[in-house]
């Protein structure tokens, strides 16, 4: 209850920030701004799918080869159902990813659709890690008298190193949390935990095919990774475009700057609904640092929400395709191994 409170309390004050930047940043200028874009939003929507398609194509390869035996296309639709899920409920990426994991059990097992949903997500937060940390330290060392934001940076730089080390270690050393901590309760011997411990050995394949992957398949390993950060470069390149079609002239450093604080505000407030009012926030913060306008940095984030809006439509619609998936085309354990002999 306290958490439900906490986050609807967060959406209202981001919700009011929200107003209160439109109203300081003018309205009118904002709207001349989405008019310099003109058919530049197909331009957008265009390079935003091309993200859509690198992410896509990182989550495939994800999947054991062995169990690989759904549509790209599929998996793309997927992809975009969740993403709309993720972006229009405060539940985030714990509803939308789970919305990909359960459509995608539906053409291979839930152990290998669950293990991929992760093993995606792990290098994409990786990918990230690398991505804001290289940019806080540009960032340090571009405007080293700017003390309040390099203090947050270096808090930032800070969290981002240990959360990474510390994933990299579990990884490496092949904890099982999750199947631990159900061993864990099971001591407790409360009679509501029965439900989970039956369970506990889905659990534990679900950690193992993870694992498993990471150590035995390297060179997917490697090319997933490299994807990721394709498709956060994707995202530079899409802010530098819009700055010169809205300001008529960039730099790739800004364009770097405000990805890097996208990437940061999507990690923090992934529960706010399009991360309204903190995307106008943080753009803002940032170009206004690097030398351009709070203006520029609303108007940015705005046309990138009028983008996303396509494929959160687009979502919806491929939502309601895939809940309609028959349960009969939901494969067995039995049957992937047979089709893998």
């Amino acid at each position: 209850m306290f958490k439900r409170k906490l986050k609807l309390l967060t959406l209202l004050i981001c919700a009011g920030l929200f107003a209160l930047l439109i109203a300081q940043t003018g309205p009118a200028i904002i709207a001349s701004r989405v008019y310099d874009v003109g058919l530049g939003f197909l331009l957008l929507i265009v390079i935003s799918g091309v993200r859509h398609l690198l992410r896509t194509a990182a989550w495939y390869f994800a999947i054991e080869p062995q169990a690989r035996r759904v549509r790209f296309r599929d998996l793309f639709g997927m992809r975009i159902a969740g993403e709309a899920i993720t972006d229009l409920t405060v539940l985030g990426p714990l509803l939308g990813e789970t919305v990909k994991g359960v459509t995608l059990s539906r053409q291979i097992t839930p152990e290998h659709s669950a293990s991929s949903v992760v093993i995606e997500n792990l290098a994409y937060s990786f990918a990230v890690g690398l991505f804001v940390v290289s940019g806080l330290i540009l960032f340090i060392a571009e405007f080293p008298s700017h003390s309040s934001m390099r203090a947050g940076a270096l808090i930032t730089l800070a969290s981002l190193l240990l959360a990474g080390s510390l994933i990299a270690f579990i990884v490496k050393k092949r904890y099982r949390l999750v199947s631990r901590s159900l061993d864990g309760l099971k001591k407790l011997n409360l009679r509501w935990l029965d439900g989970l411990q039956e369970g506990r050995a889905k659990v534990a394949a679900f950690e193992e095919n993870v694992y498993d992957f990471w150590h035995g398949h390297r060179a997917a390993a490697a090319l997933i990774l490299m994807l990721e950060t394709l498709s956060i470069c994707v995202g530079v390149v899409e802010a530098w475009i819009i700055l010169v079609l809205t300001v008529h002239r960039a730099s790739f450093f800004a364009a770097f700057m405000v990805e890097t604080v996208n990437r940061v505000v999507n990690l923090f407030f992934a529960f706010i609904p399009m991360r309204i009012g903190v995307d106008e926030g943080g753009a803002a913060l940032v170009l206004r640092t690097v030398g351009f306008g709070a203006v520029e940095g609303v108007s940015l984030a705005i046309i990138r929400k009028i983008r996303t809006l396509f494929w959160v439509a687009l979502g919806l619609v491929l939502v309601g395709r895939y809940a309609m998936v028959s349960k009969k085309e939901t494969p067995t354990s039995s049957s992937v191994a047979a089709a893998s002999k």
